[in-house]
């Protein structure tokens, strides 16, 4: 059996062949790795990736039949064949040589029972350029017009040894034990804006904690001129991204909890409001503190 589990969730994207291509090329042990891959294209339109990505497990769905990249990434999921590690990223990336040796080593140097990895990589501009960057804490921003967290990456990380604890999770990598998709099921009803928020809380309330790593592992494209968003293509998204807000606030507790969230909702290991207290975040009455707006959590210590 492989052991690591890369899930991409693809919109109409054509960095996403090369995307795999490099993470195959620059692994120490490219057999260890499976690739699970939702690919959303318009026929005629977006090439069939099939032959390029004969290796990897794909589901093809017509773009017109998309839901948006939280529906895409809980299809994704349901690739998994039992690996031992999984590793969520985007489908436009690039990657540095023994990217995988890397991230097993990192996380092995976590000192907690349900780690996680996981970072805003620095960026990229295809087909290679790599932009200088160093490793760095999630931190909080401001809240939206919507009452959503907005993070950006925080203090640098690069003197560090180890990878060091961390306040939130970015969407477009993190690698942890696969135990956490059994746990942490992709809600399919999010869309877009709070899918890290729910993916923090709700991973850190089933006691996962979150780390970001001491070295760089991957590149992301960032701002991806001219290429086809979903709400390019769906007129009436909004509908499902208002939907998507309300959920997430009665989520956390910033409104009247209407909604059955079954598997989709908080753990019982920790509570929301002892996560607001770790993290400085008051996401009812939208407060940051100082510790929130570093991404740097109290107990950050040079090893």
């Amino acid at each position: 059996m492989s052991q690591i589990f890369v899930q991409i969730a693809s919109y109409r994207d054509p960095e996403l062949v090369a995307t795999v291509q490099d993470a195959i090329q620059k692994a120490a042990a490219p057999q260890n790795l499976s690739f699970g891959i939702v690919w959303q294209g318009k026929a005629g339109n977006d090439p069939l990736p099939i032959e390029s990505l004969h290796c990897c497990r794909l589901l093809l769905i017509d773009a017109d039949r998309s839901r948006g990249v939280c529906w895409a990434r809980s299809k994704t999921q349901l690739l998994w064949e039992g690996e031992p590690y999984t590793l969520q990223i985007d489908s436009h990336m690039r990657f540095v040589p023994g990217w995988d040796e890397l991230l097993l080593r990192m996380l092995a140097n976590c000192p907690s029972p349900k780690p996680l990895l996981t970072a805003y990589p620095p960026a990229y501009t295809p087909p290679d350029i790599l932009h200088p960057g160093a490793p760095t804490t999630l931190a909080a921003s401001h809240f939206t017009e919507q009452g959503l967290l907005s993070l950006v990456s925080g203090t640098s990380l690069e003197y560090f040894t180890t990878p060091q604890l961390g306040l939130f999770m970015a969407a477009g990598f993190w690698f942890a034990r696969s135990q956490l998709l059994c746990e942490l099921p992709y809600d399919p009803l999010l869309y877009f804006q709070g899918e890290e928020t729910n993916l923090t809380v709700r991973a850190w309330t089933h006691g996962w904690d979150i780390y970001h790593p001491n070295q760089i592992v991957c590149y992301h494209e960032y701002i991806r001129p001219g290429k086809p968003r979903h709400w390019d293509d769906h007129q009436h998204w909004w509908q499902q991204d208002q939907l998507a807000h309300q959920r997430l606030r009665q989520l956390l507790g910033m409104e009247t909890n209407t909604l059955d969230f079954d598997r989709y909702g908080l753990g019982t290991h920790r509570s929301l409001s002892a996560y607001e207290q770790f993290s400085g975040v008051d996401f009812k009455h939208q407060r940051l503190t100082e510790a929130a707006r570093s991404g740097v959590s109290t107990k950050l210590s040079m090893a």
